[in-house]
């Protein structure tokens, strides 16, 4: 299946602001502070012979860039409050002559400012998602799917991967167009994405196939969510009560790096083995062969803008909706399930 190429495919963002917009809520706040006492401690060694707006400007950008408009605001409160009381009213020639207009004046500057950077942000975290998103499903798409497993490939804890064929989708496509063949997807994502975790990998990889990666307890917590994804699977309701069958093959990986794209392959392997013996479950455990190869081209680590709030499990139905989601990645260790 062919993909075709994103409008925002273009989108060029430096390299620095992707790295800022991926951290954390704790790690971005650290960073924040950090820089407006590096300001405030510029400003009150050069005295009220250098005038530092500009550096606290871009702090207060940094802030709507990194948390959004709240953050911003709250960090143009605090700028504002430091430089009056590093320098008083010495900056501000006309400062006394009309103080709450000047303030007022320079407030509404810095807030239609703080307003163009976080709505860039939230541009550049929408179009992020919707290029890493199927549209139909809400599901993640391929791309997302190899970006961010990356990163659960390396987990130092059991995983499992999953990957499933929706069986006879062609013959319903074709009996009975694809508009029912569409709600046969949308009714195997729907019933998966109540079964796993929203710190779960979920991706629509092609027409009717589906991944989930996820961190386990162990193998038999591995073994027991295979088993229970497999059956809710397999019960899915189409039109006129029939059920479409859906071939699972799973992969149990153990603690340790991994090569996510190795990790795909044999999950995909024995999903085929399991189509031939008819819609079951084909389980397998990796071994040394999935392990991260030293050579080669190595995929580059795509972190995701952390958003969560932002995200919701609603299918993305067109551009004006409510922002994509898959089942997203987030830092840190994932809670074992099982």
């Amino acid at each position: 299946m062919q993909e075709c190429s994103h409008p925002m495919a273009a989108l060029r963002v430096p390299e620095i602001l992707k790295w800022l917009l991926s951290r954390p809520s704790t790690h971005s706040w650290i960073i924040i502070l950090l820089v407006a006492d590096l300001a405030a401690i510029g400003d009150l060694v050069t005295g009220p012979g250098v005038w530092f707006g500009p550096v606290y400007l871009a702090v207060i950008c940094l802030a709507a860039w990194c948390r959004g408009w709240r953050a911003g605001l709250m960090t143009g409160i605090g700028c504002m409050t430091l430089t009056l009381l590093i320098n008083g009213a010495t900056l501000y020639p006309f400062f006394q002559s009309d103080w709450a207009t000047n303030l007022v004046a320079r407030f509404a500057a810095i807030s239609v400012i703080i307003a163009v950077v976080s709505g860039s942000r939230s541009v550049y975290i929408r179009e992020w998602w919707m290029a890493r998103t199927d549209p139909l499903t809400g599901a993640l798409n391929r791309q997302a799917l190899f970006e961010l497993g990356e990163e659960l490939a390396s987990e130092n804890s059991w995983r499992l991967l999953i990957f499933a064929d929706l069986d006879g989708l062609k013959l319903l496509n074709d009996a009975r167009g694809h508009a029912a063949g569409d709600r046969a997807i949308l009714a195997l994502a729907t019933a998966v994405r109540p079964a796993i975790r929203r710190t779960d990998l979920f991706a629509r990889v092609g027409g009717d196939e589906f991944v989930v990666f996820m961190c386990v307890r162990d193998r038999t917590s591995a073994e027991a969510v295979a088993a229970r994804l497999h059956e809710r699977m397999n019960s899915l309701p189409v039109e006129d009560g029939a059920v479409l069958r859906c071939s699972v093959g799973a992969l149990i990986v153990p603690p340790g790096k991994m090569d996510v794209d190795t990790l795909v392959r044999l999950a995909d392997t024995q999903m085929y083995a399991a189509k031939t013996r008819g819609a079951c479950l084909q389980m397998l455990v990796a071994d040394n062969e999935a392990r991260a190869a030293k050579s080669g081209r190595a995929r580059k680590n795509a972190r995701m803008p952390d958003a969560a709030p932002a995200l919701t499990r609603e299918p993305v139905r067109d551009r004006r909706g409510k922002a994509p989601v898959g089942a997203a990645l987030v830092r840190g260790s994932p809670q074992p399930r099982g």
